[in-house]
């Protein structure tokens, strides 16, 4: 079921002088850079639309981690792995969460911003999922089974969300809080469980206000956004950090972390500056 032996004929196709070239192309179906690339949309690109992306995101990653906790498959034996990447031994192996978390996300993209008659978009989303989820076995921290279920299940979670929510982020969010609560019960008070909670719980309180948020003034002011709203997700990052042993307050913090970057275009539209004011052309 897993393709033991595909796996491993994909993994000897790949000599280890490409491993950091594998480990960045990994990195594309990774937690924080996905939530970075759906922060800078949201910021800068379409409000509503980010929004039920990133709604999609944290739903999705709680629908994974109950499914993992549930098959409770290990990872490939650790001589699989091309090079030493101790974190990446944590956790079961099955379904492959870089392949599902790609899947949801540039597919739930595709499909939000109406692009999925859109062949090139189509095709750019399928070679990004196709690319992190072959990472992950070139890797040996997955299976090609895994990974195959994984992206798929993340395709048919997408189709799911966009009929459940009709485009709405605030059921998006209610969705995803309802999923965080087996994840928790399921696989335990860590790290991506408590993103999954506080991410729902800050993400379905600031949908609310959606609407209310300013407009994108101009080019600059989409800059000053993105530095604002970095080096707030840098602040939140280092005080998890120091506080990862308690697990209400890590909770609390991804629920401000999230509406954080809901509330940084109201706090930048605050600001009158002429130059950030310039309407764009």
């Amino acid at each position: 079921m897993r393709l033991e032996e595909q796996s491993a004929a994909v993994r000897d196709a790949v000599p280890v002088e490409y491993a950091d070239l594998v480990v960045s192309v990994t990195e594309l179906g990774g937690t924080t850079l996905l939530m970075l690339l759906l922060a800078v949309l949201f910021w800068c690109v379409d409000r509503r639309r980010s929004a039920l992306v990133i709604s999609y995101a944290i739903a999705g990653l709680a629908l994974l981690l109950s499914l993992k906790a549930l098959f409770a498959l290990p990872r490939p034996p650790e001589d699989a792995m091309l090079i030493a990447l101790e974190r990446e031994r944590e956790g079961y192996g099955f379904p492959s969460g870089h392949a599902f978390a790609a899947a949801v996300v540039y597919g739930g993209l595709v499909s939000a911003f109406d692009r999925a008659r859109d062949p090139r978009a189509l095709l750019a989303a399928g070679v990004m999922v196709a690319l992190v989820s072959l990472s992950r076995v070139v890797l040996g921290v997955h299976y090609l089974g895994d990974v195959i279920v994984g992206a798929a299940l993340g395709v048919g979670f997408v189709v799911a969300m966009d009929r459940l929510t009709r485009g709405d982020p605030t059921i998006g969010f209610a969705v995803a809080l309802a999923l965080s609560v087996p994840a928790i019960a399921l696989a335990g008070g860590r790290g991506d469980a408590l993103l999954g909670l506080g991410g729902s719980i800050g993400g379905l309180l600031s949908s609310l206000r959606l609407s209310a948020l300013p407009a994108l003034r101009s080019r600059l002011e989409g800059v000053a956004l993105v530095v604002l709203g970095g080096s707030f997700v840098g602040v939140v990052q280092t005080v998890e950090s120091a506080v990862a042993s308690i697990e209400p307050l890590v909770a609390a913090l991804y629920a401000i972390l999230v509406a954080g970057i809901f509330f940084v275009p109201a706090a930048v539209g605050r600001l009158e500056i002429g130059v950030l004011e310039s309407r764009r052309t």
